[in-house]
């Protein structure tokens, strides 16, 4: 790589410019609040995104990350300059941040990270051409700043020394958007675009106009609109939002060239790459936390694009400064993202959470049922278990007691709307197989569309309780032959009854109920612990249907092939409730047991036994929602990427953790620990039909 910093002829003065310039930043930062941001500090989102390289570009302009079709995960954070307040005119910041991008990148520290950043905003020039005027105008800045004041002293120079760029400043930060969805982005600076000197690049981002459908009108417009303009339409209207991403590349890179930002290049732009912002519920304390905590620079980039110019040798100090200043002010190490980490953003508990008290023990009852539960995934291209079912969207209304205790989430007459999937536990495609049942419930805020992960998951399954007491028997039952569950039956490691009560004799997915076996801790507004189970009935609150008779014996086995007199279709489960979605009044009651937390505490109380059912008289169910289907959902392609996960709740609602695997409570901890990684494994398969 040649060295670009002749082209800019930097001199002595420059080098300490720059110093001077990154000290005045950082002094302003601890002056202010030094875990915050020292340039774009109000964040509207932090979304994931994919980044497309397009097939078949024009020869000139296949370098770097552009030399062939490629699709990378990314990171998209869109901002504020400076204004707390979106109402107020400012300039506005998109940072990408690619993922699984190859290749030795320019900064020694994170050379090896396989990330890659554009930092842009929307306005095409930048108001200072070199390093002195930016010594300038800090210096001004730092002084003026603090009292609310624009840069006088700085503009009176730009008067007597660069006319022409006293526009450019004070029509820097005078931009209004409705969307940061809907707003155009360049990079304003330019960058190499290939290993030789001579040859560079500036980028475009321009949105479809089809990411502003639904603006928010001026009067109703608070101070965080552009953040609502987002949920409005990621999530309410589950929209998707599609940038093209443009290159402007010219030849003749001179320092008059590269060390002007302040005019904008007319020359061709060539679209190399889209960027996708699929639908999804960002706006949460997790997925914010993430996005705070990530650094860009546009020196975090392969060599090939390396940044260039003056201001950009300003960017390189200040940037890294700042992030460390930032970063140990917060007490958050700075380390490069891989992309997998947008699966846990609306997880109750974080994945170090939920394995830094565990045993070594649990460690490894946990890695070996992981490696069984992604291959089970490769194997059926599709989930592991519960592979094959019917699902249909509708609403819940919560009809909650007026004495219930108060929460951020069952408060009466709230409505959510829901996406309500039934399935065989098996994984076996045959409806006809000798099975259970289950049914899982995804909620989705009030007023927002059904696509996307939803906020809370709820897994339930037929029967009142499982056939096994913690994760170290289920492991044991999993990775056991038929003949050697037959002697775990007997031994009692998997429990008869229990087995028995959890097949049905099945004829219609609507007319069992459902238990979620495990418990969860609920803890209200006042903090007050109490433990709870759910439980999904028909709205007629009839009996239990579907039980065995008396004669019927699982021998050990969690589903059977079908009887050779079944005359049924291999799908009448799926195509029923289907059919009764469509033509008839589908309608639940999710019901709810509570119970106090125990005194003294106790890690492995029997309130966690997954195979004891609650005593109902003691702890009776309460009327928590009342749920109406109104839509099928028949896209194999939406079924398949429909995922549940018992660590998807509210703020309220959350997994019991262990620290043995031979605990209760092990049981829902090792699910919220596998499902991810097998969730993964699936993504990357081929999809079944009618899953």
């Amino acid at each position: 790589m040649e060295n670009w910093e002749n082209v800019s002829a930097l001199g002595t003065g420059a080098t300490n410019g720059i110093a001077e310039v990154e000290a005045i930043q950082l002094a302003l930062m601890r002056g202010t609040d030094p875990r915050l941001r020292g340039q774009h500090s109000k964040p509207h989102g932090l979304v994931r995104a994919r980044f497309e390289v397009h097939d078949a570009l024009p020869e000139r302009y296949r370098v770097g990350l552009f030399a062939g079709p490629a699709v990378f995960d990314a990171y998209v954070r869109f901002s504020n300059g400076a204004a707390r307040d979106d109402r107020q005119p400012d300039i506005h910041g998109m940072a990408i941040k690619l993922t699984g991008v190859p290749g030795r990148k320019i900064l020694d520290e994170e050379a090896l990270a396989e990330t890659h950043d554009f930092i842009l905003a929307d306005n095409p020039v930048f108001f200072i051409r070199m390093v002195e005027d930016y010594v300038r105008f800090m210096e001004d800045f730092a002084r003026s700043a603090p009292q609310g004041k624009p840069p006088t002293a700085f503009i009176a120079w730009l008067q007597q020394h660069r006319p022409a760029d006293v526009a450019v400043l004070l029509n820097f930060r005078q931009q209004m958007r409705e969307s940061p969805l809907a707003t155009p982005f360049w990079s304003q600076v330019p960058y190499a675009f290939g290993t030789g000197e001579g040859t560079v690049s500036r980028y475009l981002v321009i949105p479809s106009p089809d990411n502003l459908v639904d603006p928010i009108p001026e009067a109703e417009r608070g101070e965080h609109y552009l953040r609502e303009a987002m949920v409005r339409h990621l999530t309410f209207r589950a929209r998707s939002a599609r940038f093209d991403f443009l290159l402007q590349v010219r030849d003749d890179a001179t320092a008059a060239v590269i060390d002007d930002p302040t005019v904008e290049w007319d020359i061709p732009t060539q679209r190399v790459a889209t960027l996708t912002i699929p639908p999804q519920t960002f706006d949460s304390p997790r997925q914010n936390a993430f996005g705070e905590g990530l650094s860009f620079t546009p020196w975090h980039a392969l060599p090939e694009h390396q940044p260039v110019g003056q201001i950009n040798l300003v960017r390189r100090a200040v940037y890294v400064a700042s992030s460390r200043l930032r970063h140990g002010a917060t007490d958050v190490p700075r380390a490069e993202p891989d992309g997998t980490e947008s699966r846990s953003f609306n997880m109750r508990l974080s994945h170090e959470e939920l394995t830094a008290n565990i045993d070594d023990d649990f460690k490894e009852v946990v890695a070996r049922l992981q490696k069984t539960f992604d291959a089970l995934a490769t194997i059926k291209n599709g989930r592991a278990t519960h592979t094959f079912g019917a699902a249909a969207r509708g609403e819940a209304l919560c009809i909650a007691p007026a004495d219930f205790p108060a929460n951020d989430v069952f408060a009466a007459g709230t409505v959510y709307p829901v996406v309500l999937r039934h399935s065989s536990p098996g994984a076996r495609p045959d409806d006809r197989a000798r099975d259970g049942m289950a049914a899982s419930i995804k909620f989705f805020e009030p007023g927002a569309s059904t696509d996307g992960e939803g906020f809370y998951d709820i897994l339930m399954n037929a029967g009142r309780q499982l056939f096994v007491r913690s994760i170290r028997d289920f492991s044991t039952f999993v990775h056991a032959s038929p003949d050697e569950r037959r002697i775990l039956e007997q031994r009692d490691l998997i429990r008869r009854h229990q087995l028995r009560e959890a097949y049905r004799i099945r004829g219609s997915f609507t007319e069992c109920r459902y238990h979620t076996w495990m418990c969860f801790v609920f803890t209200d507004a006042v903090g007050t612990l109490r433990y709870v189970r759910f439980r999904l009935i028909n709205h007629d609150c009839g009996p239990e249907r579907g039980l065995p008779n008396a004669a019927f014996r699982a021998e050990g086995q969690p589903s059977m092939d079908a009887l050779p007199d079944d005359q049924r279709a291999a799908d009448f489960l799926r195509q029923d409730f289907i059919y009764r979605v469509k033509h008839s009044d589908v309608r639940y009651l999710l019901q709810i047991q509570m119970r106090d937390a125990p005194t003294p505490p106790d890690i492995n109380h029997e309130l966690f036994d997954p195979s004891q059912p609650w005593n109902e008289v003691w702890f009776p169910w309460i009327d928590l929602f009342q749920i109406r289907l109104t839509e099928s959902v028949e896209d194999n392609e939406t079924l398949s990427r429909m995922d549940m996960n018992p660590n998807r709740s509210p703020q309220c609602i959350s997994i019991p953790l262990a620290t043995s695997p031979d605990h209760y409570a092990s049981l829902g901890h090792a699910r919220a620990i596998v499902y991810p990684g097998a969730r993964r494994v699936r993504a990357g398969t081929p999809n079944p039909q009618n899953n």
